[in-house]
């Protein structure tokens, strides 16, 4: 098992979208056949966007909208989030700003994208490390590293608070909010499955799916439930999720 999880989180730096099994090596599939590839954000009818300037000019003006987005979303929330706010605190005029983006939402978007990699690639280095134990099973205080770990990224994210709000909230990020969640199934399914029967690779992924649906929430009550602690949250988010994740190894 240890072997396996080192083997697959070598693929996990590939970054390649979905990373689902494929080929010879695939056995039955994650998904029922009517379900669309993991990894692949579902046909919510978004426009594909034109692709970003990486370099010059075109770059800077993107990380001068991007840096003012998160600014003004941090102060005022999604809903007074306005074109015309970013582009006064970036300093730029309308036109720039649509010459990029079409909306606010594409620029949140890119906000959620940006936020969520970085989890990503923490939440990568965590089962690496967890890799190198003699139990592939993650420990309760090795969850709790992981969920501080994921909380404090969202913390100091420009506007990353109302970034994890946004994504549940819209329905313009559904699409986002979908693809991460199933590229962190299909990399969670892709290290335990050697230890699963095949037959039962579908009900497997099913259940991780649900375990990776309730980590969010985790963020979530962190920030909005006033009446329980960050410590609190995070122990027995914890907890929960270590004694789901041992039934599964158990079955």
């Amino acid at each position: 098992m240890i072997a396996s999880l080192r083997l697959d989180m070598d693929k996990h730096t590939q970054k390649s979208g979905s990373i689902a099994p494929t080929g010879k090596d695939a056995g039955p599939p994650a998904h029922p056949p009517s379900r669309r590839a993991p990894g692949k954000a579902p046909d919510l009818g978004v426009k594909t966007k034109a692709k970003l300037p990486d370099s010059g000019r075109g770059l800077i003006t993107i990380e001068k909208l991007v840096k003012a987005a998160g600014e003004v979303l941090a102060e005022t929330g999604f809903e007074k989030l306005t074109s015309n706010a970013i582009c006064a605190r970036a300093g730029l005029t309308p036109p720039a700003f649509y010459h990029y983006y079409a909306d606010k939402y594409e620029v949140l978007e890119e906000l959620a994208e940006r936020l969520l990699r970085k989890q990503s690639d923490a939440f990568g280095d965590w089962v690496k490390a967890s890799a190198q134990g003699s139990d592939p099973m993650p420990s309760v205080e090795s969850l709790e590293r992981l969920f501080h770990g994921l909380i404090d990224i969202a913390s100091a994210e420009p506007g990353g608070i109302w970034t994890i709000r946004a994504l549940r909230a819209l329905p313009n990020l559904n699409h986002v909010r979908l693809r991460w969640q199933r590229q962190y199934t299909d990399e969670i399914f892709r290290v335990v499955r050697s230890s699963i029967e095949e037959t039962a690779w579908p009900l497997l992924w099913s259940r991780i799916r649900i375990l990776v649906e309730f980590g969010y929430v985790v963020d979530e009550l962190v920030y909005e439930e006033d009446k329980l602690s960050r410590e609190t949250v995070v122990r027995e988010a914890a907890r929960l999720i270590h004694g789901n994740l041992r039934s599964i190894f158990e079955t």
